[in-house]
């Protein structure tokens, strides 16, 4: 054994001595002033919210100041394009002035005029809503709102028209065909106003992404059922207004219009059959939550007897049944007994 070696047992004494010493803990800092701190967190969320409401107001005027009209709307948007597509490069730089002069000819044209404008509209109107305006405070803005993209649709669906006829004269069955852009037109319009506002490039190139998730809010500008379904709907029942019924209306009068467009009988029959009754279903359910419940439970039965095979049929038989049947009577608790008192002895 070389003498230098200590022996086992002494090593094992060493190690276990070692083991048993505690680690050192790391220092806390000093002690803090919660009051202080707490205060101070207070004046920093304070500043936050200020900075936040002032980035959104700055953010919403230039909004509105790109939907005062098509024009305006339009530059707003080749803005952003600009920004997000080709980096932020100046209007003489040769892919922009490609992009311009190629797709971004048909921002020229009315109806793309018009998307682009609807477009900063309705991303205003959001703004307002993701600041705190009530919905109520906002329904005439966004109802007129309604009124215009109800116009662009039909607009649209003529020019849908239009396109098709082109087609058919491509293929020689109406004359000569007439070069347009219409199918570039229509293009950029669907691009601008049905896709929605948190994926479009003008709130990317504001970066107003988490400013545009608002609950029981539409996203997509374009989506006219979305926004009265969402938005307009719900506030109008609360109000027990009758303009309820008449979006109701004008639906059915809308998808009529469309079904007779087909020249398919088939779309034609599905929609007499099939989505009719199911909307005037759903505008009878809506008279009862404005407190019209005998003709509710009128029009709910009588499109029941007239459609006794949609697929719908069962569920509104019970729907009606549930209407009908009186409220149960509140359960009663049973009255409490009280044990007999004996009277008091006799002396």
């Amino acid at each position: 054994m070389n003498p230098l070696t200590p022996p086992r047992h002494t090593l094992a004494f060493v190690i276990a001595a070692l083991l048993a010493v505690p680690c050192a803990r790391a220092q806390d800092g000093q002690p803090v002033d919660i009051g202080q701190m707490l205060q101070q967190l207070r004046q920093l969320r304070e500043v936050t919210a200020t900075k936040t409401k002032a980035d959104k107001q700055k953010a919403l005027q230039e909004v509105s100041a790109a939907a005062a009209s098509g024009e305006s709307a339009v530059i707003a948007w080749e803005k952003a394009v600009m920004a997000t597509q080709f980096d932020g490069v100046t209007k003489e730089a040769t892919a922009f002035r490609a992009w311009r002069d190629g797709e971004g000819e048909a921002l020229k044209e009315a109806e793309a005029k018009n998307a682009a404008r609807l477009y900063f509209q309705w991303l205003a109107l959001t703004l307002q809503r993701s600041s705190g305006t009530l919905v109520k405070d906002m329904l005439p803005a966004i109802i007129n709102y309604t009124k215009e993209l109800a116009a662009d649709q039909a607009g649209m669906d003529n020019l849908d028209d239009t396109i098709t006829r082109e087609k058919e004269r491509a293929t020689g069955k109406h004359g000569v065909q007439r070069k347009t852009n219409d199918a570039d037109v229509k293009k950029m319009h669907d691009n601008i106003l049905n896709r929605a506002l948190g994926g479009s490039m003008v709130v990317q190139w504001l970066k107003l992404g988490e400013w545009v998730k608002v609950d029981g809010w539409e996203g997509t500008p374009g989506n006219l059922d979305g926004i009265y379904e969402m938005t307009i709907l719900p506030e109008l029942r609360l109000q027990r207004d009758q303009r309820v019924l008449e979006y109701w209306d004008m639906k059915i009068k809308r998808e009529g219009d469309n079904a007779a467009k087909s020249k398919l009988e088939f779309e034609h029959d599905k929609f007499l059959t099939l989505k009719m009754p199911a909307l005037l279903w759903k505008k009878a359910a809506d008279m009862a939550v404005l407190g019209q419940k005998n003709r509710a439970a009128t029009e709910m039965f009588n499109l029941i007897r007239k459609y006794p095979s949609h697929p719908d049929a069962a569920s509104w038989m019970g729907k009606l049944e549930e209407m009908l049947m009186p409220a149960a009577a509140p359960a009663t608790a049973p009255a409490a007994t009280t044990a007999p008192v004996a009277p008091p002895p006799v002396r």
